[in-house]
């Protein structure tokens, strides 16, 4: 169907850097206008129908992309059962950076995925560390899911304005951080230390690193942490989703960061 569905929009499939088959399909406006935004030439069709927003027609527009008219149908069969809003964007996916490169840019926040499968989670995990203001996500190569339309939904552009690392080994992968000078601080629920204790975010540049839905980071991802650290949960709930807790570690690392900078503006308190 997937071959039958390309030939009836004229989507060509290309390669992408590392050689592999690539379809990149964004659904809804988030994700589409980001992508038409972000890598206009690496859009080859913007779909939308009737039911697609001015605001959005008019966004894709602004990047220089004339968005083609057909009816639902054909969106839902591109979309895979996605929610579209009317619209759906496809073309070439964002290239995965190597982490040499990602080390030459040196943000200040990555946040590192051990084993996190699924894809709405993924997908919830890039907006978060977006919104924070992380420069990357790392994931694992065979370990992870692939952009699918589900994925890129939840990311709701934020993919678009992420660098993504893809690597073999997360544990090796956050040995190298730490020799690039990162801190590595991973969350695990039954950590002695409390994300919001001193020292829990001993500085920046930090990679943040959360495990898997169901048995968390595995034992040679926890070793390779400087430190392990807690969310605190004072209701009758146990644990968060994957995702939320990121997006709560993420904006206590902001947090964290810019108490300092204030601190070391204002200088010493006098008495």
């Amino acid at each position: 169907m997937l071959a039958d569905e390309t030939r009836g929009v004229n989507v060509r499939h290309r390669r992408d850097a590392h050689g592999a088959g690539a379809r990149y399909v964004a659904a809804g406006w988030h994700a589409a206008t980001a992508f038409c935004a972000a890598r206009p030439d690496d859009v080859e069709r913007v779909l939308v129908s009737r039911e697609a927003a001015e605001e959005a027609i008019a966004e894709i527009a602004a990047s220089g992309i004339v968005a083609e008219h057909v009816d639902r149908a054909q969106l839902e069969r591109l979309a895979q059962g996605i929610p579209h809003q009317g619209v759906v964007a496809v073309g070439r996916p964002p290239r995965a950076l190597a982490l040499e490169d990602l080390v030459a840019r040196a943000p200040d926040v990555v946040l590192v995925l051990d084993e996190v499968t699924d894809p709405r989670n993924v997908g919830a995990l890039f907006r978060s560390a977006e919104a924070s203001g992380a420069g990357a996500v790392v994931i694992a190569r065979d370990r992870a899911p692939q952009l699918s339309p589900a994925l890129v939904k939840a990311a709701a552009g934020a993919i678009e304005w992420l660098s993504l690392v893809r690597v073999v080994n997360i544990a090796r992968t956050l040995e190298a951080l730490q020799v690039a000078g990162y801190w590595t601080v991973g969350l695990a629920g039954e950590a002695d230390l409390s994300l919001h204790s001193d020292g829990a975010i001993p500085g920046l540049p930090v990679a943040l690193v959360v495990g898997s839905e169901g048995a968390g980071m595995r034992p040679l991802v926890r070793r390779a942490c400087h430190r392990l650290v807690h969310i605190p949960m004072v209701g009758h709930t146990a644990s968060l989703n994957v995702s939320v807790a990121a997006a709560v570690a993420l904006f206590e690392v902001r947090r964290v960061a810019a108490d300092r900078l204030v601190g070391r503006a204002l200088g010493p308190v006098k008495p």
